[in-house]
């Protein structure tokens, strides 16, 4: 005969299926909410042990005091209309700690054969970590907007704080070269007087002067030095304001007219300029024209006594990567001009004030100057976007290298 074992009772298939269910779920019997059953997932949610079995609800949970919850399993209870909520917030008291916690649950009530309440089941889902997580992004994505905003309206100010800034500096360099033309004029009138009223002196009484003479001729020297300090300030005033016309300009013609211009011919003995092959770039004329007449009338100017000046021009294409300094401008390729003399050369240990203004390496009375070339070369090079930079060795000539964008 075949042994059939004998089936289980609704009461024992069902504590089988709380029990081994891994969502919390519990069972209240009686308006007391009695704790009949509760699997695991619900000891660990509530933080008790099995001693919370046979316990009303309010004595096993004291912190429940003052939450909802007793009063909506007393209604559940009461109507026998189920409750379901979500993302609900709980303070629970797990091991002495008293934490909020989230969860998504229902309360059902259960019927007898008679149709009468006798409890409530009472399942749950603890979302206490996802609930964390959508605040932290909710919070992430405010914190984005907030910032974004800010972004904006700070980036919106500081326009208009440049656009200010630009207009007027604008206005300001507007002013220094108008303040610039008149004083240069302003002051080279009464200049030309007092050359004029010295030529005088030395043509019409230059016998009664007798030894004054050398006074007048001292007056004459200083008036030409004051003349040329105003005409080289107005050139790195209008170099400095002036912003340059970026057209496609031939070095070679650039430097054709400034050896035009050049008085080589007053050298002794005479200078032997050799020049290379010069490319065509983007700039201004008239700034590069100044840029190469700075370098090579201080080229003739600081030559070896006795020895014939030798400059040489020559020109490479060089990576951006092999100039001395990082450029303003940053292309990948660069011209490099080399303007090479054999003259007196000078201790490299000044290069970082050669080309600022009123900087002299040299005394006034040997050679002419107002110190202000070299700081005009620097100022040409700046607006082009490029560098400039010297080598050299006292005795042993000098060679200034400009670097300026090929595109």
């Amino acid at each position: 005969m075949l042994n059939v074992p004998e089936p289980l009772d609704n009461e024992a298939i069902y504590r089988t299926l709380v029990m081994e269910s891994p969502i919390p779920i519990a069972l209240l019997v009686g308006r007391d909410m009695v704790i009949t059953i509760a699997n695991e997932p619900q000891l660990a949610v509530w933080g008790k042990g099995n001693g919370v079995i046979g316990l009303p609800l309010v004595e096993a949970l004291p912190e429940m005091k003052g939450q909802p919850f007793l009063a909506i399993l007393d209604n559940v209870f009461t109507t026998g209309v189920t409750f379901t909520t979500d993302n609900t917030p709980a303070q629970m008291e797990a091991n002495g700690v008293l934490r909020t916690v989230y969860f998504d649950f229902s309360f059902k009530a259960l019927r007898n054969h008679q149709g009468e309440i006798f409890g409530i089941i009472a399942t749950g889902i603890e979302i206490t970590e996802k609930v964390g997580i959508l605040e932290a992004l909710s919070s992430s994505e405010e914190n984005l907007r907030q910032l974004s905003t800010s972004l904006d309206q700070q980036v919106q100010e500081r326009t208009l704080q440049l656009q200010e800034l630009v207009h007027d500096l604008q206005r300001s360099n507007q002013n220094l070269h108008q303040f610039a033309v008149v004083a240069s004029h302003d002051l080279q009138e009464p200049l030309r007087k007092v050359q004029q009223f010295a030529d005088l002196l030395r043509s019409q009484y230059g016998s009664v002067l007798g030894g004054g003479i050398r006074y007048v001729e001292r007056m004459q020297v200083a008036a030409g030095r004051m003349s040329m300090l105003i005409r080289d300030l107005l050139t790195y005033s209008r170099i400095t304001t002036q912003r340059e016309q970026h057209q496609l300009v031939s070095l070679a013609d650039v430097l054709a007219e400034v050896l035009t211009e050049l008085d080589i011919s007053a050298t002794e003995p005479a200078a032997q300029i050799t020049i290379g092959e010069l490319p065509r770039l983007a700039g201004d004329a008239e700034q590069l024209g100044q840029l190469f007449d700075h370098l090579l009338s201080n080229a003739l100017k600081f030559r070896r006594d006795g020895l014939q000046p030798k400059i040489q021009v020559q020109a490479s294409l060089v990576p951006v990567g092999g100039l001395p300094v990082p450029p303003i401008r940053s292309v990948p390729m660069f011209h490099r001009i080399d303007v090479t003399d054999n003259g007196i050369g000078f201790d490299e240990k000044y290069l970082d004030r050669m080309f600022t203004v009123f900087q002299r390496l040299h005394v006034r009375s040997d050679f002419v100057g107002t110190g202000i070339g070299l700081a005009i070369c620097e100022k040409v090079v700046t607006n082009h976007g490029g560098i400039i930079t010297a080598s050299s060795r006292p005795g042993q000539g000098s060679t200034f290298s400009v670097f300026l964008p090929a595109r």
